[in-house]
C-alpha cells in the first residue's frame, strides 16, 4: 500500500519529491513474493512447471496491462497530435513485449529532468524489467533444485548454494549498478541489470524465509516500524537532483522493505494496523491496476488542464475509479479464472494455497453491482471536475498588428502573421506531424559526439580554408546553413560538437552527470583547434546559465563566472589567429509535440524569450567583445520585435523540440549566416 502511495502522490503532486522508491519497493515485495512461491512448488511437487508459471503470470499482468495500453492509445489519439500518438503507439508496442525499459532507455529517455513530451506509458518499464527477470530466474531455481535432487544433497545444502548464487547475483548487480549510474544514469535507472539487486534482495528473503520465524514476538513491531521510517525517509531525502540513484540510494527502501517483510512473515503482527488495516490492505489488492492507471490518467489530464484544485479533483477520482473498476472486473476475474490453466497448474496451484508465502486477503465485502456503482461513481466525479472547469478562453494577443508592423516585410512580417494565425497552417513543412524526426542530415553522420573520432569524421567539404563549428547539439543545427554558406567558396568545415556539452569550459556533470565526460571533450576541442589551426571557428550552443544555477551561484554572481569562462574559452580558440564568431543561443520555447493537439492552435505554443536567454546572451557578447571575437544576436530570425516567437514562419515549421530548429527551418537562415560568416563577400 505505501509503495503505491507513495508513486501517485510523487507523480501527481511532486511531493514528496523521492516518491518514485516506491517502485525500489514493489521489487522487493514481488522477488520476494515470485520466489516463494517457486520455491514451495518445488517442495512440495519436486518440480517447477514453466508454462504454468509463466500462464500465471500471463494471466496475473497481461489482461490489465493491455487494458491500460488499448485505452491510453485511443485517448493519445483523441488527445495528442499525430507525432505524439505515433510515440504512444510505439511504446505500447514495446510495453505490452516488455521491453518497454529497453525502449526508454535507448532513446535516452531521462526519468528525472526529461525536456520533451514524456511518455504516457513510461511506467511500463517497471513492469518490463520484472517480467525480464522472471525470464531467468525459475530456471535457475529449477536448475539447482535438480543439481541437489539428483546429487542427494540436504535441504540445508540446497538453501545454502541458493542464497550464495543469489547472493553473487546481487552484489555483481549492485556493484554495476553503481558504475553504471555514475557514468550513465538514464541508462541505468532504466536497465534490468541495475535492477536485479532488487529483486535479488526480495527473493533471498523467500529463499531463507524459515530464519525469520524465529524473530522474537516483541522485536517484530521494532523491525517493521524501522523499515517503514528508512521507506519514508527516503521519500523525502532521495531527490533527482542528488545523483547516485538507482545505486547507491536505492538501498535505502530497499533494506526499508527487506525488513518489513521479515518482520511480517509469521508471528505476532502487533502495533502494525498500519499495514493490515483494511484500508490498507485493499490500496494492497488494487495497488497493481491503480500503478497502470494513474500515469495515463495524469499525463492525458495535463494535456487539457492546467495544475489546479479541479486537475487534482478529477486525477484522483478518474485513476481511483477506473483501479477499483478493472481490479474487480477485469484483473481479478481473469486472475482467478481458469483461463490458460492446464492440470499441471491446477496441482501447484493445491500447493500454493498451503504456502506460507501466501498471506491471506482481507476482502471489502462488496458485492459486484456495489463495486461497479462505486468506481462509475468515482469515473463520473472525476469527469464532472474536468467539466466544471471554468472555461478558458485562448485570447490571441498578437491578432491584431500594429500600424508599425504593417509596415514589415520578409521573415519580419511573416513572423507577424504566424503570431496572428488563428489556426494551424495546412502545408507547413515539416509537417507538425513529422516535426519530432525533423533532424539535421550531420546529425546521422556522428555528429553528436566526434571526440577522438578521425579528422574525416564530421568533416565535410576539401577546401585549403578551415572552419571548426564548436558547441553542443544546438551547434549541430547550425552545420547546415554553414555549410552552404562556406562549402561553395572553397571551404572545408568540421565539426566538433557533443551533445549536451557546452563549449564554454564549465563542466556540467555536476547537473547533467550522463555527459561527465564533457570536460575532456571541451579539452579535445582545444587541441583540435591548437593543431590544426583552422581559419573561423564557430561557437553555438543552449542557454547553459543552468548549469551554474542549479548548484552553484545565482543571479548576477552566476552571469559574471559565466562570462568569465567564455571570454577565456574564446581567448583559447583564437589563440591560433582564427576569427571567432559566437552565435547567441537559440531561444527556448514549447515543445511542438506538447504544446500541438487536436484542439489547439497556434498561439498555444508562441514563446517569450527567458530572462535566462537574456542573462546568458549578455554575458556571452561581453565575453566575446572583450577577446576581439564577433557577436551575433540571432534573436531577430526566430522572434518578433516584442520577442514573441512562433512555432511557424511563413510555411516552415521553426523546431522539432523547445530548442533545436528543424533542417528545413535552418536552410531559410543561410542567407542571414553570409555576411556573418563571409564579411564583406
Amino acid at each position: 500500500m505505501a509503495a503505491v502511495v507513495l508513486v501517485v502522490l510523487s507523480h501527481l503532486f511532486h511531493w514528496p519529491r523521492g516518491g518514485f522508491i516506491g517502485v525500489d519497493v514493489f521489487f522487493v515485495i514481488s522477488g520476494f513474493l515470485i520466489t516463494g512461491s517457486l520455491l514451495h512448488t518445488l517442495e512440495k511437487t519436486g518440480r517447477i512447471s514453466f508454462s504454468s508459471f509463466y500462464r500465471r503470470r500471463v494471466r496475473r499482468i497481461v489482461p490489465a496491462a493491455t487494458l491500460v495500453l488499448l485505452a491510453t492509445c485511443l485517448s493519445a489519439y483523441l488527445i495528442f497530435g499525430t507525432a505524439r500518438f505515433e510515440s504512444t503507439a510505439f511504446d505500447a508496442v514495446a510495453a505490452f513485449a516488455f521491453v518497454a525499459n529497453w525502449r526508454f532507455g535507448i532513446e535516452g529517455t531521462d526519468y528525472f529532468n526529461a525536456s520533451g513530451p514524456v511518455s504516457a506509458l513510461q511506467h511500463y518499464w517497471s513492469l518490463s524489467v520484472e517480467e525480464q527477470f522472471y525470464f531467468v530466474w525459475p530456471a535457475l531455481i529449477f536448475v539447482i533444485g535438480t543439481l541437489v535432487a539428483r546429487r542427494s544433497w540436504s535441504r540445508r545444502v540446497q538453501l545454502a548454494i541458493t542464497v550464495g548464487v543469489m547472493g553473487i547475483v546481487i552484489i555483481a548487480s549492485f556493484v554495476y549498478s553503481v558504475l553504471d549510474t555514475e557514468s550513465n544514469p538514464t541508462w541505468a535507472y532504466f536497465s534490468t541489470l541495475t535492477r536485479v539487486w532488487e529483486l535479488g534482495i526480495g527473493a533471498l528473503l523467500a529463499i531463507s524465509i524459515s530464519y525469520f520465524k524465529r524473530i522474537p514476538d516483541v522485536a517484530r513491531p521494532c523491525i517493521a516500524w524501522f523499515g517503514l521510517a528508512l521507506i519514508l525517509g527516503g521519500a523525502f531525502a532521495i531527490t533527482e537532483d542528488d545523483g547516485g540513484f538507482p545505486a547507491p540510494w536505492a538501498a535505502v527502501p530497499v533494506l526499508g522493505t527487506a525488513l518489513v517483510i521479515s518482520a511480517g512473515v509469521g508471528g505476532d503482527h502487533r502495533f502494525l494496523k498500519v499495514l493490515t488495516n483494511r484500508v490498507s490492505t485493499y490500496f494492497g489488492d488494487i495497488s497493481y491496476s491503480l500503478y497502470l492507471w494513474h500515469w495515463p490518467v495524469i499525463i492525458m489530464l495535463e494535456a487539457l488542464m492546467d495544475r489546479s484544485g479541479y486537475y487534482f479533483a478529477a486525477a484522483l477520482l478518474l485513476m481511483g475509479g477506473l483501479s477499483v473498476g478493472a481490479y474487480h472486473f477485469v484483473e481479478n476475474p481473469i486472475r482467478m479464472s481458469k483461463w490458460l490453466q492446464s492440470a499441471a497448474e491446477r496441482e501447484d496451484l493445491r500447493a500454493l494455497k498451503r504456502s506460507r508465502w501466501r498471506l491471506p486477503s482481507l476482502r471489502m465485502g462488496e458485492s459486484s453491482q456495489r463495486i461497479a456503482l462505486g468506481s462509475v461513481a468515482l469515473i463520473t466525479a472525476g469527469l464532472s471536475a474536468y467539466a466544471l472547469v471554468p472555461p478558458t478562453v485562448v485570447v490571441n494577443p498578437y491578432d491584431k498588428p500594429t500600424a508599425e508592423a504593417a509596415t514589415l516585410t520578409g521573415r519580419d512580417r511573416d513572423i507577424v502573421d504566424a503570431l496572428a494565425a488563428s489556426e494551424w497552417p495546412g502545408n507547413l513543412t515539416p509537417a507538425l506531424s513529422d516535426v519530432t524526426s525533423a533532424r539535421p542530415p550531420e546529425d546521422a553522420d556522428g555528429c553528436g559526439d566526434t571526440t577522438n573520432k578521425s579528422d574525416r569524421t564530421c568533416t565535410y567539404g576539401s577546401g585549403d580554408k578551415v572552419a571548426f563549428v564548436a558547441g553542443d547539439s544546438v551547434a549541430i543545427t547550425w552545420l547546415q546553413p554553414i555549410r552552404a554558406v562556406l562549402e561553395s567558396q572553397g571551404w572545408t568545415i568540421r565539426g566538433v560538437m557533443k551533445a549536451g556539452c557546452p563549449a564554454v569550459r564549465i563542466d556540467p556533470s555536476n547537473v547533467t552527470s550522463e555527459f561527465a565526460d564533457c570536460a575532456a571533450h571541451q579539452r579535445w576541442v582545444a587541441q583540435e583547434v591548437l593543431r590544426v589551426k583552422p581559419d573561423l571557428v564557430v561557437v553555438s550552443e543552449t542557454e547553459r546559465l543552468d548549469v551554474l544555477t542549479q548548484t552553484g551561484p545565482k543571479g548576477t554572481a552566476a552571469a559574471a563566472k559565466w562570462q568569465d569562462a567564455a571570454a577565456a574559452t574564446y581567448s583559447e580558440l583564437k589563440s591560433t589567429g582564427a576569427r571567432l564568431v559566437v552565435l547567441a543561443p537559440t531561444p527556448q520555447g514549447k515543445d511542438p509535440a506538447t504544446c500541438v493537439t487536436r484542439t489547439s492552435v497556434p498561439v498555444e505554443c508562441v514563446s517569450l524569450v527567458s530572462d535566462n536567454w537574456h542573462t546568458t546572451s549578455t554575458a556571452e557578447a561581453a565575453a566575446a567583445k572583450s577577446v576581439g571575437a564577433t557577436y551575433v544576436n540571432t534573436l531577430p530570425w526566430f522572434c518578433s520585435a516584442a520577442e514573441a516567437c512562433p512555432e511557424f514562419i511563413g510555411s516552415v515549421t521553426v523546431k522539432r523540440d523547445h530548442i533545436h530548429m528543424t533542417p528545413e527551418y535552418a536552410n531559410t537562415i543561410t542567407p542571414d549566416l553570409a555576411p556573418v560568416l563571409l564579411p564583406g563577400r
